[in-house]
């Protein structure tokens, strides 16, 4: 199965999911600094575990 992408190319699925997941490991990453800065560690830690879970899920796809 193949979806569209925003310019109207076909892409697949997979391709589609590793685009998504990058987009969200480098969201996870500013948030995860963000909570650092503001000397939240708990909120720091928790943006961390969501990165680290987006990875692996990529890391699953490309292999």
């Amino acid at each position: 199965m193949a979806i569209r992408n925003d310019k109207g190319q076909f892409v697949s699925i997979d391709a589609a999911m590793v685009v998504d997941l990058e987009g969200f490991i480098e969201d996870w990453k500013r948030w995860a600094i963000q909570a650092l800065r503001k000397g939240d560690r708990v909120d720091a830690l928790r943006c961390k575990a969501e990165m680290d879970s987006c990875r692996q899920k990529l890391s699953m796809l490309k292999a």
